[in-house]
């Protein structure tokens, strides 16, 4: 992987994601993406003290986790420490990754996971079978999404699949998250990883 300039690299803030508000739309799949699934992915571990939550916006995952510390690099959502996770420094027990590996593409991926400073990563991402329809989906964004295998490619060796569960994006969560009228419904799946 020499040759590659990480230095240049940077998160991408679309207008989509802005504000305090990210994540509490009130339409069922944000509500099972943001709560339901939360809650069942976290039961299945133990929750340390220090939990950092990497692109941890506006800090949903404080309704499951009061002490953990969000990092974003978008100070429109309020985190406890605005900075891009890529350069982010410092030791925790516990970083929660949840719904933030398709804002990176893989060469950011892998150097996030190479310079993650924790005795355990928490990994929540979607994952698509069909990258096409979610692509249509996704104007006013470049996002990088993802099938299962292609996820799990770019995560260390050492992973735990903890969790998976399909569920259908329907009409409603496009228009809440990005305003589109002519959005195609599909299926896709959540993922947990412990590592």
């Amino acid at each position: 992987m020499s040759g590659l300039n990480f230095k240049n690299m940077h998160i991408q803030i679309y207008k989509e994601d802005k504000g305090i508000n990210f994540g509490k739309w009130n339409d069922a799949i944000s509500k099972f993406l943001y709560k339901t699934s939360t809650k069942e992915i976290l039961s299945k571990i133990k929750i340390p003290k220090l939990v950092a939550d990497y692109g941890g916006a506006n800090g949903n995952l404080k309704e499951f986790i009061p002490h953990s510390i969000s990092i974003d690099i978008d100070e429109s959502k309020e985190p406890d420490i605005s900075e891009d996770i890529l350069r982010h420094e410092g030791y925790y027990e516990l970083v929660v990754i949840r719904y933030v590996l398709h804002y990176l593409n893989d060469y950011e991926v892998i150097k996030l996971m190479r310079k993650i400073n924790a005795k355990n990563i928490l990994i929540i991402q979607f994952t698509n079978q069909d990258l096409k329809v979610k692509y249509h989906n996704s104007k006013n964004e470049f996002k990088y999404f993802r099938t299962k295998e292609q996820l799990e490619a770019l995560l260390p060796e050492k992973i735990k699949h903890i969790f998976s569960k399909k569920y259908k994006c329907s009409k409603k969560f496009y228009k809440n998250r990005l305003q589109i009228n002519n959005s195609i419904e599909h299926l896709e799946e959540l993922q947990a990883y412990i590592i």
